[in-house]
C-alpha cells in the first residue's frame, strides 16, 4: 500500500466514535498524518454495515494525500469484525476503480411511446484461441418514419464475463451484402463496408443515455437498416466449447429530439504498424486527425461538431489517455483526457462542457504506455496483448465521417537500426532495447510523419499527412497550505449547519469531495496510485 491515502473510522461499543487521516508507507501498520486533512460528516452503525461519510480537499498540501482528480483513481478499502486496528486479512477487503468527480447526468424519463431492440450474438462458438473478433450482420429496427434511437445497455451473457473484452457496432451502407453468417472479422473483407461507428463497449462500461435533445437517427434514406456487430473475445487459457451471445439492447422512440448525434473514430490505425518497445515505463504512440480534410469526403457544408461525450480506448499496458484540441495552430483544450486509465474501467464518459469542434480544428490522440514488465516489442494490433490507441467521440449534429486515424511513417527508423522497419517489423525483437535505444525510438515515433486517412460511412476514403505537436498539460490548481485543517483524529468534529447533505462521490462545494462508504465496523477507505494491497 505503499502511496497510500488512508482513512480509518467506525463506532465503538459505547458509542463514541473515532476518525483518522491516515498514510501508508509500504506493507505495514498505516501511519497517522501530522495534519488531519478529512472531515467526518457522520459515522453510524447498525448490526450489518458501518456507514462513514466525510470529505476532504481536492488537493490538501499534504505530501501524504494524494490528490483527487478527474481521472480514473483507484480505491481500495478493508474492514474488521472489531474496533482494534490490525490486518484484515485476504477476504475483508475490495477494490474499485472509479472517477470520483464524474457527473454523469441522471438520464430522463423514457419517452412515450419507446421500444427496445436487442442486437446479439446468437449462440456464437468462441473459438479456442487467444483473441478473436467475431462479426455478425444484424438488422435494425424496421420502422416507417424516422426514429431516434436514445439509450444503449450492454448485454453480457451471464458467465461470459471474463470472455468479452469489448463490443462495437457499425452502421452499414445499405448496399452492403449481409446474407454472410456470422463469423472471424478480420482478414474477412466481405465485413469491411461498415466503418461508422453507432456504438461501442468495453471492459468495465455501463449502459449510456444521450441528452434528452439528442438521438441517433433510426428510419431515414441515410440511416443503416443493418449494422455490423464487432465482439472480441478474449480467451488467454483458450477454452473451447464456450457460446456467447452478448451485445446490446437499444432503446428507441418516435418522438424526435432536435439533433441527430454521431460518433466520430479517432486514434492510431490498427490496420497500420506501430509499436512499443519492452521495458519502457512511459512510451508514447500519437495519432493525429485534420478535420480540414473532412470537406473532401463530405461535399455538403459540415457545422460545427459539439463533442458531448467520449470513450477513450487502449489495451493492458495503457496508462494514460488524452485527446488535445488545437485551432489556428494553437492548442486551446482537450477532448478527453485521463491521465491515470485503467483497461479494466473503459466508460463513455460526458464532457465537464460540450466542446465544439470547427472544420480546420486538429485532433491530437496520446496514448502513454507501460511495457517494463514485458520482454519483447508491443505491436499495435487485436489482441488484447498487443495495443489500440482510439477515441470515439459522440458529437451533434451527425456527418458521415466515420474515422480520422492515422499512423507514424517509420522510414526514419531504418538508418538507426539497421533495417527497414515496415518490411521487418518482427526485427525489432533483435534491437537491444537498452534506455537510450527506447529514447531513440521515441523520438523517432513522436517526430515521424503521421500518415492520415479520413473515411466516409460509405467506406470512401481520403489520405493525408501531418506532423505531431506537442499537448500541453492543463494548468495544476495551486497548493494552498492554508487550505489544510487540523482537525484532531478520533472524534467527531461538530459540523455547522451549513454543511449541505453528502451524496457519494458528489462534488458539495469548489474544491471538496464527499465520499460514503458501505461497510463492516472499523472501516478503511484507501485512495491509492495502484489497485494493491
Amino acid at each position: 500500500m505503499a502511496g497510500a491515502d488512508i482513512v480509518i473510522g467506525g463506532v465503538m461499543s459505547n458509542q463514541t466514535t473515532y476518525f483518522g487521516d491516515y498514510h501508508a508507507l509500504g506493507e505495514f501498520r498505516p501511519i497517522l498524518d501530522t495534519i488531519q486533512n478529512h472531515r467526518l460528516l457522520s459515522v453510524t452503525e447498525n448490526a450489518t454495515s458501518t456507514t462513514m461519510r466525510f470529505i476532504r480537499q481536492f488537493r490538501t498540501c499534504d505530501p501524504f494525500d494524494v490528490d483527487v482528480t478527474a481521472n480514473t483513481q483507484r480505491i481500495i478499502a478493508a474492514y474488521g469484525t472489531t474496533d482494534t486496528l490490525a490486518y484484515h486479512g485476504p477476504n475483508q477487503r475490495f477494490q474499485a476503480s472509479v472517477q470520483l468527480l464524474s457527473e454523469t447526468p441522471v438520464p430522463p424519463p423514457d419517452p412515450v411511446p419507446s421500444f427496445t431492440h436487442e442486437l446479439r450474438m446468437n449462440n456464437y462458438p468462441v473459438p479456442s484461441a487467444d483473441t478473436t473478433y467475431a462479426c455478425a450482420y444484424l438488422q435494425l429496427p424496421q420502422v416507417s418514419v424516422k426514429n431516434h434511437m436514445y439509450r444503449f445497455e450492454s448485454v453480457i451473457q451471464s458467465g461470459n464475463e471474463d470472455l468479452v473484452h469489448h463490443i462495437l457496432i457499425y452502421g452499414c451502407p445499405n448496399n452492403t451484402n449481409v446474407s454472410i453468417p456470422p463469423g472471424i472479422c478480420m482478414n474477412n473483407t466481405e465485413f469491411f463496408p461498415c466503418r461508422q461507428v453507432v456504438y461501442g463497449w468495453a471492459v468495465g462500461g455501463g449502459s449510456f443515455t444521450l441528452p434528452s435533445n439528442a438521438g441517433m437517427s433510426l428510419g431515414t434514406n441515410l440511416d443503416p437498416q443493418y449494422i455490423r456487430i464487432e465482439v472480441h473475445y478474449n480467451n488467454p487459457s483458450m477454452q473451447s466449447g464456450r457460446i456467447d451471445s452478448s451485445g446490446f439492447r437499444i432503446h428507441y422512440t418516435p418522438v424526435l429530439r432536435p439533433l441527430d448525434a454521431g460518433v466520430l473514430a479517432i486514434g492510431t490505425n490498427v490496420e497500420g504498424l506501430a509499436f512499443i518497445p519492452p521495458r519502457a515505463d512511459s512510451f508514447k504512440l500519437s495519432a493525429y486527425c485534420k478535420t480540414e480534410k473532412f470537406s473532401q469526403v463530405i461535399s455538403e457544408p459540415i457545422p460545427d461538431m459539439q463533442v458531448i461525450a467520449t470513450l477513450l480506448h487502449s489495451h493492458l499496458a495503457g496508462r494514460a489517455i488524452q485527446v488535445g484540441h488545437y485551432r489556428d495552430g494553437k492548442q486551446i483544450g482537450f477532448v478527453g483526457r485521463d491521465m491515470s486509465y485503467d483497461f479494466s474501467l473503459q466508460e463513455t464518459r460526458y464532457l465537464a462542457e460540450i466542446t465544439p469542434i470547427k472544420v480546420g480544428d486538429e485532433l491530437q490522440t496520446e496514448c502513454t504506455y507501460n511495457t517494463t514488465e514485458r520482454p519483447s516489442v508491443t505491436y499495435g494490433g487485436l489482441s488484447t496483448t498487443s495495443e489500440m490507441c482510439l477515441a470515439f467521440l459522440f458529437y451533434t449534429p451527425r456527418n458521415l465521417i466515420a474515422e480520422c486515424t492515422s499512423n507514424p511513417d517509420y522510414r526514419s527508423l531504418s538508418s538507426p537500426f539497421g533495417f527497414d522497419v515496415h518490411s521487418n517489423p518482427a526485427a525489432l525483437n533483435l534491437v537491444s532495447w537498452t534506455p537510450e535505444n527506447i529514447s531513440l525510438a521515441q523520438r523517432v515515433t513522436q517526430e515521424s510523419t503521421q500518415n492520415i486517412r479520413v473515411i466516409h460511412f460509405n467506406a470512401s476514403f481520403i489520405l493525408d499527412t501531418g506532423l505531431i505537436r506537442d499537448i500541453t498539460p492543463p494548468p495544476v490548481t495551486p497548493c494552498n497550505s492554508s487550505e489544510t485543517s487540523t482537525t484532531a483524529p478520533t472524534s467527531m468534529p461538530n459540523m455547522p449547519n451549513t454543511v449541505p447533505h453528502c451524496h457519494s462521490g458528489q462534488s458539495l462545494s469548489s474544491g471538496y469531495l464527499c465520499l460514503t462508504p458501505f461497510l463492516l465496523s472499523t472501516l478503511s477507505v484507501i485512495l491509492s496510485p495502484f489497485l494493491d494491497f
